[in-house]
């Protein structure tokens, strides 16, 4: 396994060579974040430079070298971080180098040339009177790629929601545009040294500080990609003609597909909600139309919003089903982890018999007062509650004997002796059971004869409760 820089460790994983970083690390997943602000500080603060303060070398510039300095950093790293190829994790370095310097390097390489050193000599040299080197700083605008493909790596982490990383991911894109047009519009006028008929000189901003020069182009790049166009700030040169047909299009365009994707992820966002409730709904029509009492319909509301608010409505029994059995069996290690250390059944057990009976396990829910088993039923499963409470009745529901909690289980004695069930067990409070069929129980016991033992050891330990059944008549 792989140390220095990989600080994450999965059995199930490739094995991790010397100084290669894991792409979902914390590490990689940190120094991202680190990068996201990077970029879109940079990618403000050039915009804002060659617009509104027109040389190479103000305090700003100060924090672009050391932003620039954190990419060089970065590019670096990307040589040694794995990716993703069909579904398999590349963690060789000779591979992910080759990855890294055939899709992104050029692109990370142009968005930081070092212009400052390369033009050293240059400072003096300007193009419509912006300084040659601030206009070569607009390379770096090209760190935008580097966001998406951050994102990217983010919607495929299995903590994060995709969809909540989209819409971030499209507001972030909408401020730098309307930044960057509220930067363009300015220079409209600079470029020709403000004459009289330019939309600068015309509000009276052309000596104005910087900031007020900003907050009055935000303005017109605001009202003018969301086509509000209140008309206050309109173009009076064909330059500003242009640039306004321009920005008024990609803004028409822009609208249509943020709003339309933002749309569909918030639908997406809810889709299961909204699938559940109108499960529901189809429930409660049908159940009202067959004229069923008013009591029934809530205790089934009732049901469906504990559904909802412990499980977010998704079917458990077979929600697993296509996954391989060792992601399974560590699923329900995990889910019925109290389970294990209470019920005798399974701490007896060996590991590879544990195993077989934790994926025959199926979970279900009970709600208050309904019957989990029913008094003079063939046994045919057996049931562990990991929360919740039930009561054993018996005489068809008159006589109560005793109260089961987390941890406990019943219909063992009625699975084995084959025999119909002497009591009944009612849920006294929601019940999040675990149930076990008997005939992936006879399976079990057929494949697994130690099962047979483990059986004997628990009747011996439990035979003080096994004779109170007994002699109150019980069979579960």
């Amino acid at each position: 396994m792989g140390n220095g820089m990989d600080i994450h460790d999965s059995e199930r994983h490739t094995k991790i060579h010397i100084n290669t970083i894991r792409e979902n690390s914390t590490l990689r997943t940190v120094w991202d974040f680190l990068i996201v602000i990077l970029i879109l500080v940079s990618c403000g603060l050039i915009p804002f430079q060659i617009a509104f303060q027109h040389v190479a070398y103000r305090p700003g510039t100060v924090v672009l070298y050391l932003i620039d300095f954190f990419f060089l950093i970065d590019i670096l790293l990307n040589f040694f971080t794995s990716y993703r190829y069909k579904g398999t994790e590349i963690t060789d370095l000779k591979k992910t180098t080759n990855h890294y310097l055939k899709t992104f390097f050029v692109i990370d390489l142009l968005a930081n040339l070092p212009v400052d050193a390369i033009f050293l000599g240059s400072q003096d040299i300007q193009i419509y009177g912006i300084s040659l080197v601030l206009v070569l700083r607009m390379l770096r605008l090209l760190r935008v790629v580097r966001l998406f493909v951050i994102f990217s790596r983010w919607e495929a982490l299995s903590w994060t929601n995709a969809g909540f990383l989209r819409i971030m991911k499209f507001l972030a894109i909408i401020m730098l545009l309307i930044h960057w047009m509220s930067c363009a519009w300015y220079l409209t006028g600079f470029i020709d040294n403000f004459p009289k008929d330019c939309w600068v000189v015309m509000m009276g901003i052309k000596d104005a500080d910087p900031m007020t020069q900003y907050i009055r182009s935000l303005y017109w790049a605001i009202v003018t990609m969301t086509t509000v166009g209140y008309g206050d700030i309109t173009p009076h040169r064909n330059i500003e003609y242009l640039f306004t047909m321009l920005v008024m299009l990609l803004g028409a365009s822009m609208y249509a597909f943020i709003i339309g994707n933002i749309a569909s992820l918030i639908s997406n966002l809810d889709a299961t909600k909204a699938n559940f409730w109108n499960r529901v709904e189809s429930v409660e029509q049908y159940l009202r139309s067959r004229h069923l009492p008013p009591e029934l319909n809530q205790q089934v509301r009732k049901y469906y919003e504990y559904l909802w608010a412990h499980h977010r409505g998704q079917k458990k029994d077979d929600l697993f089903d296509d996954l391989p059995v060792p992601f399974r069996i560590d699923i329900m290690l995990h889910l019925t982890r109290e389970l294990l250390e209470k019920v005798p059944l399974f701490k007896y057990c060996s590991p590879t018999l544990r195993n077989m009976l934790l994926i025959a396990l199926k979970p279900q829910t009970f709600a208050p007062e309904e019957y989990i088993v029913r008094e003079g039923e063939v046994g045919k499963e057996i049931y562990f509650i990991s929360q919740g409470k039930a009561e054993i009745r018996s005489n068809e529901g008159e006589k109560s004997h005793s109260t089961l909690e987390d941890g406990d289980y019943f219909g063992i004695m009625s699975l084995i002796l084959n025999e119909k069930r002497t009591a009944a067990v009612k849920a006294l409070t929601y019940c999040e059971i675990f149930i076990l069929s008997g005939d992936d129980f006879n399976l079990i016991k057929n494949d697994y004869p130690e099962l047979n033992d483990v059986l004997k050891k628990i009747s011996s330990e439990q035979t003080e409760k096994i004779s109170t059944f007994v002699m109150d008549g019980i069979i579960l």
